[in-house]
């Protein structure tokens, strides 16, 4: 079989932006004559993000251990080989890990290896115009690598924002005004975007942004939207039970129990909320087993915390994302073994 013209989108965005959450809405789009895909990476190795899309009917290629941000990687050739020869899709969506660098990847797709079977039609940025005003983002080079890799930026969480995060956004990108900048903003309630903007890298598109005008702005009341999640498999042993691994600046601490492990679903709460309490933590991402066939899902970014009971017949994990910087691992080390053993 002839492998050629894959289309391949690229969605980045730091720890927490809502890159699957664009994703999955995406893929409520796909055409019915073609197969879509999706390659997804995480920083850490349990094995979480996959979860988010067993529901829908795609195939799915996980590459562990922030393996996607690496050139050289032979588990992220070896995955992306594999999404191709068994599935031959018509698109593939690339969902890096938060603290992957788009450059990098870009550089690989286009590369000697996928001359003429893939074609990276464009590279979308997610971004939470809330982090434009902290520093422990800003100041983060693979989070000003992914906006300056984009072909568009996809605003997320816009629900949440004040008029000052409007204001960053215009001070940060420019006017709202201009058709012919790179690149293009995308600002929408909540965040959606067409399909027919993924090829927005192969040619000059018009503006496609629907910002509102400044005085036409309200922020709107805090919602949360749920997601529906399936059982996945783990990558690691049944032995493994605690890993801790560290890339650049930024660590992953990570936990995973036995099938038959149970938790009680209000000691689960305690130590969600505690940890996100931590000064130095940035995510959290876990399933905590609390019946035969339930479990507790929890999402958290900038210390908002998203928690739903969902169908789940697989182990209970955890991980969390931070810096390296502070006592925070120490103090959620002996939180866990108090509460979570």
């Amino acid at each position: 079989m002839r492998f050629q013209g894959i289309k391949v989108t690229l969605v980045t965005g730091f720890l927490g932006a809502g890159k699957t959450t664009l994703i999955r809405q995406l893929l409520t789009q796909s055409p019915p004559n073609e197969r879509w895909a999706v390659l997804v990476n995480e920083f850490g190795d349990i094995g979480l993000d996959s979860a988010f899309y067993a529901d829908l009917d795609v195939a799915i290629t996980e590459v562990p251990g922030g393996c996607v941000c690496c050139t050289t990687s032979a588990a992220f050739q070896q995955g992306l080989n594999q999404l191709i020869r068994q599935y031959n899709p018509d698109r593939i969506f690339i969902e890096p890990s938060g603290l992957g660098h788009p450059k990098q990847i870009i550089q690989t797709l286009r590369g000697d290896a996928y001359q003429d079977v893939l074609l990276l039609t464009g590279a979308f940025c997610v971004l939470d115009a809330r982090n434009l005003n902290d520093e422990r983002y800003t100041k983060h080079a693979i989070f000003n690598d992914q906006i300056e890799s984009a072909d568009g930026i996809v605003l997320s969480h816009v629900n949440r924002y004040q008029q000052d995060d409007i204001d960053l956004v215009k001070a940060r990108f420019g006017s709202f005004s201009i058709p012919t900048r790179k690149p293009t903003l995308f600002f929408s309630d909540p965040m959606t975007l067409d399909i027919d903007s993924l090829d927005i890298g192969l040619k000059g598109m018009p503006f496609l942004s629907n910002i509102p005008k400044e005085e036409e702005y309200q922020s709107p009341e805090h919602h949360t939207q749920a997601h529906h999640h399936t059982q996945q498999k783990a990558p690691l042993d049944d032995d493994t039970r605690y890993y801790q691994k560290q890339q650049d600046a930024m660590q992953v601490l990570g936990w995973r129990w036995s099938r038959d492990h149970c938790f009680d679903e209000e000691k689960v709460n305690s130590i969600v909320h505690f940890i996100a309490s931590l000064d130095g933590v940035y995510r959290i991402k876990g399933v905590f087993v609390i019946s035969s066939t339930k479990a507790v899902f929890v999402n958290v970014a900038r210390g908002e915390i998203s928690m739903n009971t969902s169908v789940w017949h697989e182990a209970s994990r955890m991980e969390v994302i931070g810096g390296i910087e502070g006592n925070w691992p120490n103090a959620l080390r002996q939180r866990c073994d108090d509460i979570l053993s």
